[in-house]
């Protein structure tokens, strides 16, 4: 049966009639349809948009606590680096006062210390001459009683001179060429001298000796070695 045959047996009316009704079912059917789907995404939607909230949420919460830590590891970092500078600064002060306490010992207090001559510092300061530069030696008597002594240094200056083994004797180098190393003390003395280094030599080390005289009698030997490099005092 064809749809002419259809319409001959149900009558315009009829047939018409029925087709909009089927067309009114398939509607109301789609309309229910995208209701109730329309109904399920709204919920998905809900549900996301709640799941982002928390999520939002915890990213504030994850944030806050961050920068709290942030904060908290600035302040550690920079309680930390001043505990450091303190630290050095004790440790330096406290050096600073072992080298008082020991230089008072040795020069008010001998009978702590040995006794004789000794060279108790060498400093090497460089001038703003090219290969010049000032030595300042001290040298203390440890002795119970302090009598003035006297004697004359006599200082090798070891080294190398473009790459070879090199010696000078340092009053050879003294910018006073009248200056002939002599010290005469009770106590203690700094010696300082002037020098200009040849050109290509590089100092290593001073050899240091002398004979100590008390009322123009030789009262002993002395001899020390001092690396250049130690000695040598930079300005930072």
């Amino acid at each position: 049966m064809n749809f002419k045959d259809l319409k001959q047996e149900l009558g315009f009316i009829r047939f018409y009639g029925s087709i909009l009704i089927v067309i009114a079912l398939a509607l109301y059917a789609g309309y229910e349809y995208a209701d109730k789907r329309n109904n399920l995404l709204t919920e998905e939607i809900k549900v996301l948009e709640s799941s982002l909230d928390n999520l939002r949420l915890e990213n504030q919460d994850l944030s806050s606590q961050l920068n709290v830590k942030k904060v908290e590891l600035e302040v550690a970092s920079i309680a930390n680096e001043q505990a450091q500078l303190n630290r050095k600064e004790s440790l330096l002060r406290e050096k600073e006062l072992k080298e008082q306490i020991s230089f008072y010992q040795k020069v008010m207090a001998p009978e702590l210390t040995q006794d004789g001559f000794v060279v108790e510092s060498v400093e090497v300061l460089p001038t703003l001459s090219d290969r010049n530069y000032a030595i300042n030696i001290m040298m203390l008597q440890r002795e119970n009683i302090k009598s003035v002594i006297k004697g004359t240094l006599k200082i090798q200056l070891r080294g190398s001179l473009n790459g070879l083994p090199q010696t000078y004797d340092l009053v050879t180098l003294l910018d006073d060429k009248e200056s002939k190393l002599n010290y005469s003390f009770r106590y203690f003395q700094v010696l300082e001298a002037r020098v200009t280094l040849p050109d290509g030599f590089q100092a290593e080390s001073l050899e240091i000796k002398t004979d100590v005289y008390k009322y123009k009698k030789r009262r002993g030997s002395y001899s020390t070695e001092v690396v250049w490099a130690d000695a040598l005092s930079v300005e930072e």
